[in-house]
């Protein structure tokens, strides 16, 4: 084999390497990191290459005393369950990884760092999707029976309800039969919306951009001018072969969600990202469009978090329960997911689809 087979080889196994890796020089700048370390840690690798590695951590001390050990000790570290904070102080995410920490030695002096990340929370929020693909199945067979049992005998109490209007002098017990008939059309509606759009998604090459705009301006209205809106959108998303009106309505459902629960003063964040060997629903991907609508309302308490995407259930006074059943509905159209974490002031919904040929394989 050729040295450039070879180079082209080892480039491969990096780039399809499920273990996150980072190559840091002797100062703890960062030189290389592959996809699966993007993915892990929420890092555009073209912005971040020469930048400090202690600089992407929420002030992560035990991170950095683990560089800073193998450096000084020439000798392998390993930290196991070690928990990573990401982003900003004020608003850090947590990620847990096994982590090894292999320094490259020459005779002047430590070369650089391996770092080895080995996601715990992918095994466990893979066994969440089973769990949330398999509710939504069961869901959808709930809701689809429950609105065929509805509808079914709407139309007879509303045949009947005309019959009798017809028959009766009193305009008082004519209103009676009116009131009836609007009762059994506003059952039926539910029912259909409980049935959900008939066809299977009517695939388009679109620009996931335009249709997450779409959705901005049906939110930021002038009704609404103290709600802020905050756009960070990746911009090598490439265009995706999607159901226009399908992703639209769920998105739509999503930031009415958003907007409810940060009333007229709050601030949504409309988020798109790129993800690389990504899992999803069992199946793993090359590549994942990820849509993120964000609030800083008060957040949706914890035992409400595994019944969220149920239909009818709703922790609205006035809310039917439906909306987030049929956007999850709607995703999983096209082989996708909704997620959803929260706590008080930040509470995120992502959609992620699947993009393009994905390279695809069992997860385990």
């Amino acid at each position: 084999m050729s040295d450039t087979a070879e180079l082209i080889l080892s480039d491969l196994l990096l780039e399809n390497q499920t273990t996150g890796l980072l190559w840091l020089d002797g100062t703890l700048h960062l030189r290389y990191l592959n996809p699966a370390a993007e993915t892990l840690l929420n890092l555009d690798g073209q912005s971040t290459i020469g930048k400090a590695v202690t600089d992407f951590f929420a002030q992560d001390d035990a991170f950095a005393s683990i560089l800073q050990r193998a450096m000084a000790t020439r000798e392998t570290v390993t930290r196991r369950e070690l928990e990573l904070m990401l982003g900003r102080p004020e608003t850090p995410q947590t990620v847990t990884a096994d982590c090894t920490v292999t320094p490259v030695v020459e005779r002047q002096g430590v070369l650089g760092l391996l770092v080895e990340l080995v996601p715990l929370d992918r095994h466990l929020r893979i066994s969440r999707e089973q769990a949330l693909t398999a509710q939504s199945d069961a869901n959808r067979i709930l809701a689809r029976n429950l609105a065929h049992e509805i509808k079914n005998p709407l139309g007879g109490v509303r045949g009947a309800a005309q019959l009798l209007a017809r028959r009766l002098q009193d305009a008082k017990l004519v209103e009676y039969t009116r009131v009836i008939m609007m009762e059994a059309d506003r059952l039926a509606a539910l029912a259909d919306t409980l049935l959900g759009p008939p066809q299977a998604p009517r695939r388009i090459t679109v620009n996931l951009h335009e249709l997450v705009e779409h959705v901005v301006h049906l939110t930021e209205t002038p009704l609404t001018p103290a709600l802020k809106i905050i756009r960070d959108y990746d911009p090598s998303l490439p265009e995706l072969q999607l159901d226009r009106d399908q992703i639209i309505q769920a998105m739509l459902n999503l930031a009415k969600n958003a907007r409810e629960a940060v009333a007229e003063h709050g601030c949504i964040t409309f988020r798109t990202r790129v993800l690389r060997q990504f899992t999803l629903n069992g199946t793993r991907h090359r590549l994942v469009a990820r849509v993120d609508i964000a609030d800083n309302g008060p957040g949706i308490a914890a035992d409400a978090l595994p019944r969220l995407f149920s239909p009818l259930v709703s922790s609205k006074p006035h809310g039917a329960g439906l909306g987030l059943s049929i956007a999850q509905e709607l995703v999983s159209r096209h082989g996708g997911l909704i997620e959803c974490t929260s706590t008080a002031g930040n509470t995120v919904f992502s959609i992620l689809l699947p993009m393009g040929n994905q390279y695809e394989q069992q997860a385990t």
